[in-house]
């Protein structure tokens, strides 16, 4: 994936390891490079072309300091005039440049206020201290690693293994969270000495010491002062511009549109004018409830339209390459991810994506129960309840031995991520949990994107969410004030069905509900009828863009292939996993006795992981 990969020692820098580590990321012969060296210092920038496509780095005027940037900021013209106004030089205004000049002048302080989707490096080359900066979200994963006093790093955590001194073991936390949560929390990643940037993090590294810096966290602390339209009105505004603002480069546009509300939102907020030139796509089977309602939205929203098939057989030939891109962090189930995009760089420059709107301010997570909820310890065992495999399932799962190393960090990891949160409201701290955990986790899912394309997330603008932040949990539970902003945004797009529900999303909350409980229970007739019938009447879901279940109980091809890789006797995982277990998951999937799948596919990821990288 494009991003800045790095070396920085005490020590003359390998030339020949950054060469290495670029290479490692440099997975299209479209991608554009940069590089700089000096003796303690060594950089490379790989990019697609797009954002800030000029040559870098680029020096302040006395050549003292130096920076390297990978990504987008907005909004800054009324801070750039004031730099002006106090005497710096503007060549040509563009991001790395304000960046430079603002650290300048306000040293890291700066960062706060930057509004995008960033990695930078800023380097002394007098005194040889970096600081590298992320977004408030993220969005541009990178890792890194202390070697023998060397600080390397990169947005794939290959390239940091091309130092061949770099002992690397296996993570057994983060195995414990991949299987407990479907998701690693915190700086973990399944390579123990290599850490994730967090979101918000300033880096500071002097050769010596390293510090990080956490700048900015999701923190709602509602104003129950403000009238539910008072909000409604702000968020529109500004959501607005936010879109606004992200489309005045000339580039070609595209939205990834799904049968939820998120995606929408930002086609809603996109000019009447400008819709014409914007392509609007959408994956699954083609005529699956995700892929209609996304062509409906189009033909209201009078946008172009692609639709993209998703086979089993496209989720298995691209498997392995999404263990390889995002080094196991995310599972292969989403693997069609990657060939779509390849698909989509045809038609656009950069994707909008609707990053985790239902969670910030549609209350997705949120339930009555959690709101109400009387005191921490009962919000507690609420939340620690959602689990991939519970407690019992890695007892069966794991062998003694490596179940033993790693069975108390499941609710280990979870306490210390809880207590972290501080809101006194049950409901904010409810989602501020899943802000900190699962959204935190989400940008692995952009490794696969931007592999091809550039992504932006107007949902992240940081205006915008600092008026959800605002909001009550109140009015966030079940999507109420969403629907509203929804409603007032378009209302002709607000009258198309909704995913969840299959009723319009500017529907009352009764309709809703009574939708809900139709689909609910309309999968379950499906299922009872094909346990009935013992597997002889199988009625399609067409919900979703994929149906695992359905696959791994009818597609033979499919049985085969995660057959011979989950059953294989010789494989490494066997050190970690009771393989009987594994095989009766298998039998009660493939017969429809229960729905493992998912829980296959992670042990399927992992499996491809330990082949691919240990």
């Amino acid at each position: 994936m494009p991003g800045l990969v790095g070396i920085i020692s005490k020590n003359a820098i390998d030339k020949q390891l950054l060469d290495r580590m670029v290479r490692a990321i440099k997975h299209e012969e479209f991608y554009h490079t940069d590089q700089y060296i000096n003796r303690n210092f060594g950089i490379g920038r790989v990019h697609l072309g797009i954002f800030n496509p000029e040559s870098q780095p680029i020096f302040n005027e006395d050549k003292s300091l130096c920076i390297f940037m990978d990504g987008k900021i907005y909004d800054y013209e009324e801070q750039l005039n004031k730099l002006k106004r106090k005497g710096y030089k503007f060549n040509n205004e563009i991001d790395p440049k304000f960046c430079l000049h603002s650290y300048e002048e306000y040293g890291t302080d700066f960062i706060k206020g930057l509004n995008g989707s960033f990695i930078l490096l800023i380097y002394n080359i007098k005194s040889g201290k970096v600081i590298i900066a992320n977004d408030r979200y993220g969005l541009k994963v990178h890792y890194y690693a202390i070697n023998d006093g060397i600080l390397l790093f990169a947005p794939e955590a290959k390239a940091i293994l091309q130092d061949e001194t770099f002992e690397e073991k296996l993570n057994n936390e983060a195995v414990a969270e991949f299987f407990a949560f479907g998701e690693f929390w915190g700086d973990k990643t399944f390579f123990k000495r290599i850490k994730v940037l967090t979101p918000a993090s300033i880096l500071t590294y002097d050769g010596e010491d390293l510090s990080i810096e956490k700048y900015w966290e999701f923190k709602y602390e509602p104003d129950y002062n403000k009238s539910e339209d008072e909000f409604v009105d702000e968020l529109v505004k500004t959501f607005k511009k936010a879109v606004e603002l992200r489309m005045e480069d000339k580039l070609r546009y595209g939205v990834s549109l799904s049968g939820g509300l998120d995606s929408r939102g930002v086609v809603a907020a996109i000019n009447e004018n400008k819709r014409k030139d914007v392509l609007t796509f959408s994956f699954g089977p083609l005529d699956c409830d995700e892929v209609k309602i996304a062509k409906n939205v189009s033909d209201v929203a009078e946008t172009r339209f692609k639709a993209i098939e998703i086979t089993p057989e496209m989720i298995m030939s691209n498997a392995e390459q999404e263990v390889w891109l995002t080094e196991g962090r995310d599972y292969i189930g989403v693997s069609y991810i990657y060939p779509i995009h390849k698909i989509i760089r045809d038609y656009a420059d950069v994707v909008f994506d609707g990053f985790a709107l239902d969670l910030t301010l549609g209350g997705s997570y949120l339930n009555r129960a959690k709101v109400n909820c009387k005191n921490e310890k009962l919000l507690f065992n609420i939340l620690s309840k959602k689990r991939l495999f519970q407690e019992k399932e890695l007892y069966k799962l794991f062998t003694s031995n490596y179940y033993n190393k790693i069975k108390e960090v499941p609710v280990k990891s979870f306490r210390n991520e809880f207590n972290k949160i501080k809101a006194d409201h049950p409901g904010n701290k409810s989602d501020q949990f899943s802000l900190s955990t699962h959204v935190a986790w989400i940008p692995i899912g952009y490794v696969l994107l931007r592999d091809e394309i550039e992504i932006i997330s107007p949902t992240a603008d940081n205006n915008f969410i600092d008026i959800i932040l605002k909001i009550p949990p109140e009015l966030r539970l079940n999507h109420y004030i969403y629907r509203k902003f929804l409603k007032k945004l378009s209302p002709e797009l607000a009258k198309i069905p909704y995913d969840k529900t299959m009723v319009g999303a500017d529907a009352p909350l009764l309709f809703w509900s009574l939708g809900s409980t139709y689909m609910f229970g309309k999968e379950l007739l499906k299922k009872k009828l094909y346990n009935f019938s013992k597997g002889r009447i199988t009625l399609s879901n067409k919900r979703s863009y994929v149906n695992f279940d359905e696959w791994f109980r009818t597609n033979e091809n499919w049985q085969i292939f995660f057959k011979d890789l989950l059953l294989n006797e010789n494989d490494k995982s066997k050190k970690y996993f009771n393989q009987d277990y594994i095989e009766q998951l298998f039998q009660e999937q493939t017969k429809g006795e229960r729905n493992n799948s998912i829980k296959l596919l992670y042990l399927a990821s992992f499996k491809i992981f330990l082949d691919t990288f240990v």
